[in-house]
C-alpha cells in the first residue's frame, strides 16, 4: 500500500451541479461551457498562483453525487458572484499526476472517474468501498495550468484509512 499523502486544507469554489445537467452523452460539457463563458475561471485565476480547472465529486450515501465545476484555492479564497465555496478539509488522500493537454470535459463523468480511480489504485492507494459513507467523500480531478495551457491533470481521493469498508444499513 502506498503511503496516505496530507492534504492541506482548501477552499473549492465553484458551482455545484447535480445529475439533471448530465447531457444525453452523459457529460457536463455545456456546463463547463457557461462556466468558462461567464468569466468564472478568471475570477478564481486571480486568487491564486496555481490556476487550475477542477471538477469535484461529492458523494451521499445512497449513490447520488453532487458535480461541482471550479477551482481549488487556499483556505482563506473568497467566491466571487455567483459561485459558492466549500471548504475542503485537512485529511489524508491518494494524489496521482499525469500529463495531460485539455480539461477531459466531453468524455462522460462516469469514464474520467473510472479512470481516476483505476489510476490511484494502480499506484498502490487503497480505496474505499462505499465513498458516499466516508466522513470526506470527496474525489477531484484537478487540471493543472502554466502559461494558459493545461499541462497535467492530478486525481484526487480522500481516503479515511477506518473507513475502507463502509456500513451495511442492516446493522
Amino acid at each position: 500500500m502506498t503511503d496516505l499523502i496530507n492534504q492541506p486544507e482548501h477552499s473549492f469554489i465553484g458551482r455545484v451541479y447535480t445529475t439533471a445537467d448530465i447531457d444525453q452523452m452523459g457529460t457536463f460539457a455545456a456546463c463547463w461551457d457557461d462556466f468558462e463563458q461567464a468569466g468564472h475561471f478568471a475570477a478564481l485565476d486571480a486568487q491564486t498562483t496555481r490556476p487550475n480547472r477542477t471538477y469535484l465529486l461529492v458523494f451521499n450515501p445512497y449513490g447520488a453525487f453532487q458535480y461541482w465545476i471550479g477551482s481549488v484555492l487556499g483556505p482563506e479564497a473568497t467566491a466571487p458572484a455567483g459561485l459558492a465555496k466549500l471548504q475542503l478539509p485537512a485529511g489524508g488522500s491518494g494524489v496521482v499526476e499525469e500529463e495531460a493537454n485539455a480539461v477531459l470535459s466531453m468524455l462522460p463523468v462516469e469514464t474520467t472517474y473510472m479512470k481516476g480511480l483505476d489510476a490511484l489504485e494502480k499506484a498502490g492507494f487503497p480505496l474505499p468501498n462505499h465513498i458516499g459513507q466516508t466522513n470526506h467523500p470527496y474525489y477531484l480531478e484537478q487540471y493543472l495550468l502554466a502559461d494558459e495551457q493545461v499541462k497535467k491533470v492530478q486525481h484526487i481521493l480522500y481516503i479515511n484509512l477506518d473507513q475502507l469498508d463502509g456500513y451495511d444499513e442492516f446493522d
